[in-house]
């Protein structure tokens, strides 16, 4: 009966536009679910910080704290989990609310890179990191992946995963072409030039920390492809932490449209639909907004505004094909840029918060311990709700240069956000104990004054 209901509920979503990749679903017991949902991937290389998230989402789960509905991975074919405790209604809710990621995934810009194998290339990931770890020893490999755990957002997606080494030194002729008015100088310019290339590391600044360490520092086989499976599958997270808004938003707007044409369920089961999607997208707890809530809000909101511009004669796009254009274009920035509109910010009641302090961050005051609204005008607003989600919610920091085996590192955001120094300090430790020589860190102290943090491998 069940299947037999998701299936009408995948041609259903197929009639109204949604195009997804076969989607497979697989009913598991709590544990299970909180396993996969620890790991982000239900087979991963093994490492203690699993175990810590496993322990915790469980504990919060057995307290009736939280609960995991499912788990959908971004694959094809697609892969979900849906929890065996759940009521039917309650599953037939998430396997709509799947098709709407499926097609998320499958269709917007950010994902088309992605490993879509990343399912079995991990399994294989973790039989590598397996190997290493009965040759070398638990404790040494679990260090060396807290390294990369460390580094493992500090990327470069512009790169992409796949990338070659910087070009070797080699002096390039240039020819040169003759130009206009080139008789009217005195002296002739040379018809050909000579450049060297590749006489500086890095070339440029370097953003993808992971890549130039394995790349460059001198570490053994194994560490480098320790490194390059943690960087590898940072990029394969990356696209779902950059569109966590918009692909929550999406799949609560169509598992809600769905279910309103969906003649398959009872009156009874409707109420109960109603009361669980009212749970998925409510406005959030204390001091923290819920993104399956702010995402739909805006595209209802979309969606409304385009129709009304459509029927005005003023868009050539419905807006239902305005939605299907957002979903293929934007990112959560982008979202709430273009589409969060102050006049839905107010009917939200939306608001920016913080500390009424006015010190440099590392000092303390009586006003630290309180908590004021900061700002209800759009800028501000905006700004709180983009600032944790640029740079993969990470400092930028970039390699600058290499001078006599020693790497100079610069926080390129010094002047506007500051680093906590017990992290920074153990980072740039790190850093050092895979590059075997001094690191620099560029960066500025409370105060606003440029100041240099160094590392030294032991």
């Amino acid at each position: 009966m069940f299947e037999a209901r998701v299936t009408e509920l995948e041609a259903l979503a197929q009639q109204h536009g949604l195009d997804f990749f076969p989607t497979s679903f697989e009913v598991v017991p709590h544990d299970i679910m909180t396993e996969v949902a620890a790991y982000g991937l239900p087979t991963r290389a093994r490492h203690w910080s699993y175990g810590k998230v496993y322990q915790s989402q469980r504990l919060y789960g057995t307290m009736g704290l939280s609960k995991i509905y499912e788990i959908v991975l971004n694959s094809n074919p697609c892969l979900a989990f849906l929890l065996d405790t759940n009521p039917e209604i309650a599953n037939l809710l998430v396997a709509a609310h799947v098709f709407g990621h499926v097609d998320f995934f499958k269709n917007n810009v950010l994902f088309a890179p992605t490993n879509r194998n990343m399912i079995n290339d991990a399994v294989a990931h973790a039989l590598r990191i397996d190997g290493y770890i009965e040759r070398y020893g638990l404790e040494t490999v679990e260090h060396l992946m807290d390294i990369g755990f460390a580094l493992d957002r500090h990327i470069d997606p512009h790169q992409g995963v796949i990338r070659q080494p910087y070009p070797e030194r080699q002096v390039v002729e240039k020819e040169r072409s003759p130009q206009p008015y080139d008789d009217l100088f005195h002296t002739p310019s040379p018809s050909v030039t000579y450049e060297v290339v590749g006489e500086h590391i890095p070339p440029h600044p370097e953003h993808d920390l992971l890549w130039f360490l394995s790349t460059y520092a001198r570490l053994e086989p194994w560490q480098q492809d320790v490194l390059q499976i943690i960087r590898e599958e940072s990029y394969y997270f990356y696209p779902q932490f950059l569109t966590k808004i918009l692909n929550e938003g999406w799949a609560s707007y169509w598992h809600a449209e769905l279910f309103h044409q969906y003649n398959g369920v009872s009156p009874e089961e409707m109420i109960e639909f109603a009361r669980l999607h009212a749970s998925v997208v409510n406005p959030g707890g204390r001091l923290s907004l819920n993104p399956y809530y702010l995402g739909y809000s805006i595209l209802v909101d979309i969606e409304k505004r385009w129709d009304a511009l459509h029927a005005a004669g003023e868009s050539p796009l419905t807006g239902r094909q305005k939605l299907f254009e957002v979903r293929r274009t934007e990112d959560d920035i982008s979202f709430l840029r273009n589409y969060l509109t102050l006049e839905l910010m107010e009917k939200l009641d939306l608001f920016a918060y913080g500390r009424p302090c006015t010190h440099p961050p590392g000092q303390h005051c009586a006003q630290c311990e309180r908590i004021v609204i900061t700002s209800r005008e759009q800028e501000g607003v905006l700004a709180a709700l983009l600032a944790p989600r640029y740079n993969y919610g990470v400092p930028r920091i970039v390699i600058r240069d290499v001078l006599n085996n020693t790497l100079y590192l610069e926080h390129l955001d010094r002047a506007t956000t500051f680093l906590d120094r017990r992290f920074a300090a153990q980072t740039l430790a790190y850093i050092a104990e895979l590059w075997k020589h001094p690191v620099y860190l560029l960066t500025s102290d409370e105060g606003g004054r440029e100041v240099s943090l160094t590392g030294r491998p032991d």
